[in-house]
């Protein structure tokens, strides 16, 4: 066989939705890597002060210009969805039926998303060291950075977890699958909204906690599907017992 035809059939595997590290693992690979590309540029802009600072700064003057008492409830109601007390309730219920249903290999990789999660967020934070825009000093209760949006990141990676454990294990019809995907990325897209509209963070915060979010959330869910395939290759390849073996 030419070298030709080997990478063929490497590249066929990668794309083959059935195989052991095949299609699961060529996605979580370019998702991950797609995501470390964007935040990385994005915070080298931030941090050479570059045009994207001013067009930040631009941005959010223009929208702080324009907002409303109603506009400022509405958007106040929706940031919650994405907040720190959100994520906490959604990660201690998954993680409690997890447990419960001794799903334990998931039950890891749903903690180390959202542990993960905020844990790469408090490091960012510190090693950038970005200030939050002027206009939502107001609205901000205590003192931290704003690169990147904790709300967007943890909303992505909370939100998408559950869609995925939502159809790993319970399976629902194709329609709901649907359903459930646009909402989730109508929610996800509207906690990122909230934060530029309250002031609290400027639009490259939003989509650097979208990008390092869905490269962790790649991460562990390239992990699981990792695990998950040799547990079921090893269960695959045991021989099943001859008629009238002792056990």
């Amino acid at each position: 066989m030419n070298a030709t035809s080997r990478w063929r059939r490497f590249v066929a595997a990668r794309f083959d939705p059935k195989a052991y590290l095949g299609l699961h693992l060529t996605i979580g690979l370019v998702v991950a890597t797609l995501g470390l590309w964007l935040f990385g540029a994005l915070l080298d802009a931030v941090l050479d002060n570059a045009t994207m600072v001013q067009w930040d700064a631009a941005t959010d003057a223009w929208i702080h210009g324009r907002v409303t008492p109603v506009g400022l409830s509405v958007f106040d109601a929706i940031t919650q969805l994405g907040s720190p007390a959100a994520m906490g309730v959604l990660a201690l219920a998954g993680a409690f039926v997890l447990w419960r249903q001794r799903r334990r290999t998931t039950l890891i990789a749903w903690l180390a998303a959202f542990g993960g999660g905020v844990l790469l967020d408090e490091v960012i934070k510190l090693a950038v060291h970005r200030k939050r825009p002027v206009f939502g000093a107001s609205y901000l209760h205590g003192h931290s950075y704003s690169f990147p949006s904790g709300h967007s990141m943890g909303s992505l990676i909370g939100y998408v977890m559950l869609l995925y454990l939502l159809r790993l294990h319970w399976h629902p019809h194709r329609v709901w699958r649907r359903l459930t995907a646009v909402a989730v990325g109508l929610m996800v897209l509207a906690v990122g909204v909230s934060r530029v509209y309250l002031g609290v963070h400027y639009p490259s915060d939003v989509v650097g906690g979208y990008a390092a979010g869905a490269a962790w959330l790649a991460v562990c869910l390239t992990g699981l599907s990792v695990v998950q395939g040799r547990g079921a290759r090893r269960t695959l390849k045991e021989p099943e017992p001859a008629p009238g073996d002792a056990r």
